[in-house]
């Protein structure tokens, strides 16, 4: 099931094929050819998730039609053609395509939580509401249906329903990493900065070996102020991973906890890492000109213009060289 997962890449979490076995075929009229036989229809199908496994939306596609046409009461092969159309990119298919599912298995938590995620990220937030409340109803025991719910909800400014949404999510998935990342994120995003701060500290400690997580993770408890929280996420996630853009954050985290000593030293390891990520250059400049090592903390913040001149911090690191050099 696909979730509407705040600052993360979504995350696509199909059925198993034999998660319910599909409705028997019709028997056929006497004058209507016979339709095509389960194992077949089977083996279309199965081709399609295959396809979808191994990153080749457009031969998913082909194949699930294949098998819908084959058998049009198989709810699964519309639910998969909506996974696929989305990755190429077809959002009015996809929709079309999990409706189809639902309008065959109107339980079909999947297919649901797909629809509601397409239409929370199309800020659609009564549509997704309409989709996913039934849903959640129907199979209260899903903390994806309950977690898209929740995120619905708290597009339409409904903190309480939103609120007790994320809760019975986390009281069925209680060490769910990206879960407890979400809540804290909207946590955060309602100015209640301690509960937000729980439950980025559960996160991270069910985070596991996720890079991308731990550093999103880290990113939140920087715009939560809270830096020490913030410089241990990034130790945890440079010790598996050591890239430019984790260095320049845990840098960042640092000059928040007025390390600035251990802020330049990140970010001069990050330029020397990865010479072409601007940002270290920008951060580097601001932290060498703070340090009154004016030539080069000028010659860093050139070299950010350099290499995106029209980046965010392009006008920042203009009027910093320029002050600079009024010193002189």
């Amino acid at each position: 099931m696909r979730s509407a997962i705040l600052g993360l890449t979504v995350v696509m979490l199909a059925c198993g094929a034999g998660d319910k076995p599909a409705e028997a075929p019709p028997p056929p009229l006497s004058d209507a050819p016979a339709p095509a036989p389960p194992a077949a229809i089977n083996g279309q199908k199965a081709q399609g998730i295959k396809a979808i496994e191994a990153g080749d939306a457009q031969a998913a596609k082909t194949s699930l039609e294949a098998a819908i046409k084959a058998d049009p009461r198989d709810a699964e092969a519309p639910y998969y053609l909506g996974v696929a159309l989305e990755r190429l990119g077809d959002k009015a298919g996809a929709e079309t395509a999990y409706r189809a599912a639902l309008k065959l298995r109107p339980d079909f938590a999947e297919a649901a939580g797909n629809l509601g995620a397409f239409y929370i990220d199309a800020a659609r937030f009564d549509e997704a509401v309409a989709v996913l409340k039934p849903a959640s109803q129907k199979q209260p025991d899903r903390a994806e249906l309950h977690t898209n719910l929740a995120l619905a909800l708290a597009g339409k400014g409904d903190q309480g329903g939103a609120t007790s949404e994320f809760d019975a999510a986390v009281k069925l998935s209680p060490r769910d990493a990206t879960l407890l990342f979400t809540y804290g994120h909207q946590l955060g995003a309602w100015g209640q900065s301690e509960a937000a701060l729980a439950k980025l500290r559960a996160a991270r400690s069910a985070a596991g070996d996720s890079v991308d997580l731990g550093a999103a993770i880290g990113h939140e408890f920087l715009l939560l102020r809270a830096p020490t929280d913030c410089v241990a996420a990034f130790d945890v996630v440079i010790a598996r991973k050591d890239a430019a853009a984790l260095r320049t954050e845990r840098g960042l985290c640092k000059l928040a906890s007025k390390d600035a000593a251990g802020a330049q030293v990140d970010f001069e390891q990050a330029v020397a890492k990865e010479p072409g990520y601007a940002l270290a250059h920008y951060w580097l400049g601001l932290s060498l000109l703070n340090a009154k090592k004016s030539a080069d903390g000028v010659k860093a913040l050139e070299a950010y213009l350099k290499l995106d001149p029209k980046g965010a911090k392009a006008k920042a690191a203009e009027d910093a060289i320029v002050r600079a050099k009024q010193k002189k």
